[in-house]
């Protein structure tokens, strides 16, 4: 007799059949191929199949209504069906297809070993099926032992329906009474136990459960009213002592006639997606970098504490911490000695802090320290010196000394409701002033510094008003030679006259419009209005053709890439000579990042314009970045001049400025002259020019414009 048996085979895409003849190839089977199910159905009348391998998402009639189709037909209602699909693994897909008779379902890309061994069992079963028939037909005689073969076949292949042998989870048939009918071979890979030993031992199974997790695992069997949807993930200890999660799935199972046959349950070891899910939890709540909590848990930590701290009538604090100067750490040494050092002051925080205590890291250079459980609110301020000194301790990172300060902002409370978001947000609010402090320093949390805070929301959403309203004028501060006392030019300082408060500081709005971005519009604006104005002044008044109009530029603008090509158009529409137009950039502005300050410098310089340096001796230039600087004129700072007559030594810095700047063959312009005998000693020192209240204060269009009139 032929060992080839018929395979029928049923896919709708070609290359799948292509790959599924692959992998079944030489191995005496005849393998059907049909690209829908009506074909499938023509097949049937020529071929007695070993086993059926159906795809289920086809097109016209699915796997489960060809599968249907088979088990409604006395004549191929026996054969085994193997579901292969690319459809999500749903336990209602899954039973869906066990509920029709199949005997697996396997999910594509198939494992080419697990097809073969599942197909040669069912072709092997056919082919001793295909002799019984044979030895049948010779032994008609035998009655009996036809009987008794046909009733070992049929169990078999109900058997083999219920439960593949070779099923890569843990399959287990719990009889009506608790016993155990089936316990897959795959209960060994996953326990460590044989079946054997759960045959002979049932309850083996709930003793190696874990015992938090038992009575959890024995209400899911025993429930009646899940549907196949349900799952239960539970832990097991297998026989190596190894704790392993497990995820379980039921299905009640009935015989042909109805009769009801016990559970079937379905477990796949999920141990390392749960150790996947745990990390990801520990990455959602935890800074990647220190490992300490993130904002987020801080937050709810916090939000514990207040509980705690309700029922204790105890005291708690929220620090807010920002390290001071810790940019310059990663600008100078790199962010990998900086991240070291982040690490490095996260420890020593942690060694500070009680162990009930919580550190937190918020981003950056923040972090955050919940202190809880203190009797006495006296007792916070000592706990949070301790903090504060700590950080200043010197560490050493790749041979590196570091000695970093902190700002802290604190708020302390105790019983009663607490918003933990407010909290934080408070200790931030707090950490802010004691930037403005002058940092190093521990500030705690008062309700005038919100109202600050809402007061700058108020000044922004003012100063757009006023940007639209165009409240914003230019003043003009006539510059004047120190030689001879004549009109050199002007400086443009910014004025914003209020509709309802008059003219408001600009010490009040200038911070805020930095701070919040509308400085870069306002400065285009004072600067547009500047160059028409003085370019009106010189096609009016023969004397201001050689005059020089200055407008600051803030440190927001000078960061601005298009400002160079902002300055070219407002020289192009004005008509203004770039000559006659001065940029006046202050020092600290210019050393934040010195490198690219020359090379905006250079783009501003080609436009043909005069660049100053502003405030000069209240930053750190160097010489070597000044000889690299496009620049024209110094203008040493007013502190120094408003000093030289009370501090003697005041006169030497400026001297030192005035020969320094001549060396690099720069002008120097000095401002705040009040008197006649800081104006003479600025002369004696050689200074070019100068500006202040002994010749005028800032002006108005008009008036400035008089005094270009009376200098003629």
């Amino acid at each position: 007799m032929s060992e080839i048996v018929d395979v029928l085979v049923v896919d709708d895409e070609q290359i799948n059949l292509r790959l599924i003849k692959g992998i079944l190839k030489g191995y005496d089977l005849n393998l059907v191929m049909a690209e829908s199910a009506s074909q499938a159905l023509e097949s049937l009348e020529d071929h007695d199949y070993a086993v059926a391998l159906l795809d289920v998402m086809m097109p016209g009639m699915n796997g489960f209504e060809l599968a249907e189709e088979l088990r409604s037909s006395e004549a191929t209602k026996h054969i085994p069906i193997i579901f292969i699909t690319a459809i999500s693994k749903e336990q209602r897909h899954i039973f869906r297809g066990y509920e029709l008779g199949a005997v697996d379902y396997l999910i594509k890309p198939v494992e080419p070993e697990v097809l073969r061994g599942k197909t040669n069992i069912f072709a092997d079963l056919h082919r001793k099926k295909r002799s019984l028939e044979e030895t049948t037909r010779r032994l008609e005689a035998t009655v009996a032992e036809l009987e008794a073969s046909q009733v070992a076949l049929k169990e078999s292949e109900q058997r083999y329906r219920m439960v593949a042998d070779y099923n890569y989870d843990w399959e287990i048939w719990f009889a009506q009474d608790g016993g155990i009918h089936y316990m897959s071979p795959s209960c060994e890979r996953i326990s460590g136990y044989n079946p054997e030993q759960f045959q002979d031992d049932p309850t083996l199974i709930q003793r190696i459960i874990h015992r938090d997790d038992l009575p959890g695992w024995l209400s899911f069997i025993s429930d009646e009213s899940l549907d196949d949807e349900k799952s239960l993930d539970f832990r097991i200890n297998d026989a190596g002592a190894k704790l392993k999660w497990l995820s379980m799935v039921r299905h009640a199972i009935h015989g042909e006639e109805g009769e009801e046959m016990g559970i079937r349950v379905s477990m796949r070891d999920v141990t390392n997606r749960k150790s996947m899910e745990r990390q990801l939890e520990h990455r959602t709540l935890h800074d990647s970098l220190t490992g300490l909590p993130n904002r987020a848990l801080f937050i709810d930590r916090v939000g514990q504490a207040a509980e705690r701290a309700s029922r204790s009538e105890g005291w708690f604090a929220v620090l807010y911490i920002n390290l001071d100067r810790f940019q310059a750490v990663n600008d100078h040494y790199g962010h990998s000695v900086g991240d070291k050092l982040m690490v490095a002051i996260a420890v020593q925080l942690q060694k500070t802090v009680r162990p009930a205590d919580t550190v937190a890291r918020f981003g950056s250079d923040e972090f955050g320290v919940l202190i809880e459980d203190v009797a006495r609110k006296s007792d916070v301020s000592g706990l949070i010196a301790m903090i504060h000194n700590s950080i200043k301790d010197s560490i050493d990172v790749d041979g590196n000394k570091f000695t970093i300060s902190a700002s802290i902002g604190y708020e302390i409370a105790s019983a009663g409701h607490v918003d933990a978001e407010d909290m934080v947000h408070n200790a931030q609010v707090a950490m802010n002033e004691a930037k403005q402090r002058g940092k190093s320093r521990i500030v705690v949390y008062n309700k005038k510094m919100r109202e600050g805070v809402v007061n700058v929301l108020a000044m922004e959403q003012d100063l757009i008003r006023a940007l639209k309203a165009g409240e914003f004028e230019p003043y003009f501060q006539p510059i004047v030679n120190l030689a001879d006392g004549t009109l050199y030019g002007f400086e443009t300082l910014t004025r914003w006259n209020h509709p309802d408060r008059g003219m408001v500081s600009p010490g009040e709005f200038i911070p805020v419009a930095e701070e919040t971005g509308l400085i870069v519009e306002l400065g285009i604006r004072i600067l547009e209005e500047a160059c028409h104005v003085m370019e009106g002044w010189r096609q009016k008044y023969p004397a201001a053709r050689d005059l020089n109009i200055a407008v600051n530029i803030s440190a927001r603008q000078f960061s601005e890439a298009a400002l160079a090509t902002s300055v070219g158009r407002i020289l192009d529409s004005t008509g203004l000579p770039a000559s006659c137009l001065k940029l006046e950039i202050t020092e600290t502005v210019v050393m934040l990042d010195a490198v690219k300050s020359v090379n905006q410098l250079n783009m501003l310089k080609k436009l043909g314009i005069m660049l100053s340096i502003d405030d000069f001796g209240t930053g750190y230039s160097s010489m070597s970045y000044l000889q690299k600087f496009p620049t024209d004129q110094l203008k040493i700072d007013l502190s120094f001049v408003q000093r030289m007559e009370t501090a003697p030594e005041n006169i030497e810095i400026v001297r030192a400025i005035v020969n320094m700047a001549h060396s690099l063959r720069l002008r120097v312009v000095a401002e705040g002259i009040e008197t006649e005998r800081q104006r003479d000693l600025l002369y004696s020192l050689q200074c070019d020019y100068g500006q202040g209240y002994l010749y005028s204060k800032p002006l108005p269009k008009a008036e400035a414009e008089e005094f270009v009139k009376n200098s003629e």
